[in-house]
């Protein structure tokens, strides 16, 4: 019999036991009942439980998968290829305990209860996104070698973030925060991030080429070519960046003390020149060819600056056109 009484600390339990030879593969499995669980009780939950075991074994049953498998499968797959390795197992161990036992077949309901535990604590949007972005990611590969047979990630509901910054500044500004600056390469790549829209990272490890900064690694993934602006020209030629990019924000952050412009980040360099384009006439998808963005929606975020452009186009309503005779 499958269900067998026993004595466990004194009392008398019932256990189920579970042993067969399936397709050649040996299963094994035993569960003790809570206490106070009567024969027929018993017999009725271990016969579910062998009709599942038999149901996993010839495929008949397709094994609910964890989030927390999906995750240990996708860090030791590819975890020596991430930037952010550390941080990110870090991170996933933190809060282990809030996914590793669910399942990835209902992830619309885990994603809003996850979201709003972590918001409890004290996460902000931004990184509660950041750590369901890991999660949705593991499950993706899981999904791509075979592990599980639907991708469901899209049902994830993931936390809004609004941190859009809008400044933008002048050349002016950025010209004091260089003459600031009492680091060469530091000044050198503040005034290419302002003639060029590229990243902190992406100035340190651009190539300079004939016809342009060649960037061989982006953050999305592709390969991208940035026009030399003529006032930079001379900087592209003569600049061989060996400065990290933590020395650079530091210089940065001491040149924009020191100029008075504390509210300024280097990040908004970029903005600055993708507002500069936009300013003069640059149309959005330009811009953001320039910038590197993978979709249009990245660029947006400067739609705002076309206010007189749209203005201008709304007044064109209804205006007879003229044609010459």
């Amino acid at each position: 019999m499958p269900v067998e009484t026993i004595t466990k600390a004194g009392r008398k339990r019932l256990r189920w036991t579970f042993e067969r030879v399936i397709n050649g593969q040996r299963y094994r499995k035993t569960k003790v009942f809570p206490a106070g669980t009567s024969q027929a009780s018993a017999d009725k939950i271990a016969a579910q439980w062998e009709a599942e075991l038999y149901g996993l074994a010839t495929g008949a049953i397709k094994r609910r998968v964890t989030i927390g498998e999906c995750v240990v499968l996708h860090c030791k797959d590819c975890g020596g290829r991430w930037k952010d390795g550390d941080k990110r197992a870090q991170r996933l161990e933190k809060w282990q305990a809030y996914f590793e036992g669910d399942y990835t077949d209902d992830l619309h309901e885990w994603s809003k209860t996850f979201a709003r535990v972590l918001s409890e604590r004290g996460l902000e949007p931004a990184s509660i996104r950041n750590v369901m972005a890991y999660i949705r990611a593991a499950i993706k590969y899981a999904y791509k070698v075979g592990m599980i047979d639907q991708d469901q990630t899209q049902r994830m509901v993931m936390p809004a973030v609004k941190n859009e910054r809008h400044s933008y500044p002048k050349r002016k500004e950025m010209l004091e925060i260089a003459r600031a600056c009492s680091d060469r390469q530091a000044r050198a790549a503040i005034r290419i991030a302002f003639y060029s829209g590229m990243r902190r990272g992406e100035i340190l490890r651009a190539k300079p080429r004939k016809n342009g900064y060649l960037l061989e690694d982006t953050k999305n993934g592709e390969r991208r070519l940035v026009p030399i602006h003529p006032r930079i020209a001379v900087l592209s030629r003569r600049i061989k960046f060996t400065i990290t990019e933590n020395k650079l924000g530091h210089e940065f952050a001491k040149a924009r003390r020191k100029a008075g412009l504390e509210h300024v980040r280097f990040h908004d360099l970029r903005h600055a020149a993708a507002s500069e384009m936009v300013n003069s006439g640059i149309d959005l998808y330009t811009v953001g060819q320039v910038l590197g963005h993978k979709t249009v929606v990245s660029t947006r975020r400067y739609s705002h600056l076309l206010s007189d452009k749209l203005a201008e186009a709304v007044g064109k309503i209804g205006r007879k056109t003229h044609t010459a005779k």
